[in-house]
């Protein structure tokens, strides 16, 4: 099963900061908690079902708990819930099923997940004021759209060894320019008169994510893409990989910086960058090396004459030396008082004075004189290793491709099922 199209799973729970909140008006509560809220084909979504998700969305969002966030969240959650009533309509229309066993490892994956013993999630929902009807809802639906999603378009989401390799060879032409980790929340307008409302949740949800709200919180509830399952992680891309209009606003984006909404095509994005890395450059400190060392020792007492004289006497050895054995042997004939075999370390691991002295140098390359307070030295490598490039194997391209193709036809299923539906908002 596609990675992005698996079940939707809750981001790590946070505890809630004060005492209780109210979230709806007083009377609400006064109103029969089975009033409709919208009626979807020949079903409902409830007041219950609304307000539970309502509830869940901000405590695993980390947004203000007040009954203006329940306000304004209100039209987008509803959302939600109709679109997961209509797969999991359309899974009883085709006699798509989930089994105890296919719940019981979502549960077990949500627990994992949020750092809880087997057993422990339903009470920790609990105490966090959560509703576990709503969390099991959600799993259900999410796992019953993955299988529908898998089921009717695995044909078409084939991706061919040539398009994995002409994939990879273009990755290859871009070594050495900069990739970014990218994230994305997706809120599409399938309908001219959902603009403005759509717009004016995009604006919400980024003043909340720049107040500190958990973006993948955030993406898991609210996007619409296939990757809202991850928090919305697209991954490392180079900017030519995305739309021109969400490119323009990577580039501009520093480390962990989220963009104003951007319209496309399909509807408003919010974008947040978490890293960057030059493509398929390895990072030197990774490497490993075995050093070899020639050491000869400057007392407090001597002059600069006398360390000169040191210096020029080490210069000479490695300049003689061809292998670590012969640095080894000439530096025993010179008197050096220590082990000449320095061991294998990371780069990364070793004191600044060597680390930047090896960093860039070969098997059987030598260093310049290095001083050191309490003498001279000179170090050759005798053996490197270094990291592989970060460029993707075929199979991380090949789930890539095919992730993107199952997000676009699972758009477009989604909408194609809104479209002939039969929809009735009451609130």
């Amino acid at each position: 099963m596609p990675r992005r199209l698996a079940p939707l799973l809750i981001a790590a729970f946070v505890m809630l900061m004060a005492g209780p909140t109210v979230l709806w008006p007083p009377h609400a509560h006064a109103q029969p908690m089975q009033q409709i809220a919208a009626v979807v084909n020949d079903d409902i979504v409830t007041m219950r079902d609304l307000r539970n998700r309502i509830e869940m969305v901000i405590v695993t969002s980390r947004l203000p708990r007040t009954s203006d966030t329940a306000r304004r969240l209100a039209p987008q959650v509803l959302r939600t819930l109709i679109d997961e009533q209509l797969q999991i309509q359309e899974a009883e229309r085709l006699n798509v099923s989930v089994s105890d066993a296919e719940m019981e490892r979502a549960r077990s994956d949500l627990e994992a997940r949020n750092g809880l013993r087997p057993g422990q999630f339903d009470g920790f929902i609990a105490q966090l004021g959560i509703d576990p009807s709503t969390v099991e809802r959600q799993m259900l639906a999410n796992l019953l759209w993955s299988k529908l999603v898998q089921r009717r378009f695995s044909n078409q989401a084939v991706v061919s060894a040539e398009e994995v390799e002409e994939t990879r060879a273009r990755l290859a032409e871009n070594v050495g320019k900069e990739q970014k980790r990218v994230s994305e929340i997706l809120l599409t307008v399938d309908d001219p008169a959902q603009e403005g409302e759509v717009a004016q949740l995009a604006d919400r949800l980024v003043n909340q994510l720049r107040s500190g709200a958990s973006f993948q919180s955030i993406a898991r509830q609210f996007s619409q893409a296939a990757n809202a399952n991850v928090g919305g992680d697209i991954g490392w891309v180079l900017a030519d990989q995305l739309a021109p209009e969400l490119a323009e606003a990577v580039d501009r984006l520093a480390p962990g910086a989220v963009s104003d909404p951007i319209r496309t095509i399909v509807g408003y994005h919010i974008i947040q960058v978490s890293d960057t890395r030059i493509l398929a450059k390895p990072n030197p400190a990774d490497a490993e090396i075995r050093l070899s060392q020639v050491f000869l020792p400057v007392r407090p007492s001597d002059n600069s004459e006398q360390r000169a004289t040191q210096v020029a006497a080490v210069r000479d050895i490695a300049a003689q030396a061809v292998t670590c054995d012969d640095l080894a042997l000439l530096a025993k004939e010179a008197g050096s008082p220590v082990a000449t075999d320095l061991g294998t370390s990371r780069v990364g691991e070793l004191p600044e004075a060597l680390r930047t002295a090896a960093a860039g140098l070969g098997v059987g390359e030598k260093s310049a004189p290095i001083n050191l307070p309490n003498g001279v030295m000179a170090i050759m490598v005798c053996e490197r290793s270094d990291p592989e490039a970060n460029l993707p194997s075929a199979e991380q391209i090949r789930a890539q491709l095919e992730n993107q193709r199952f997000e676009v036809l699972a758009q477009r299923y989604l909408r194609d099922l809104r479209q002939a539906a039969f929809v009735e908002t009451r609130v």
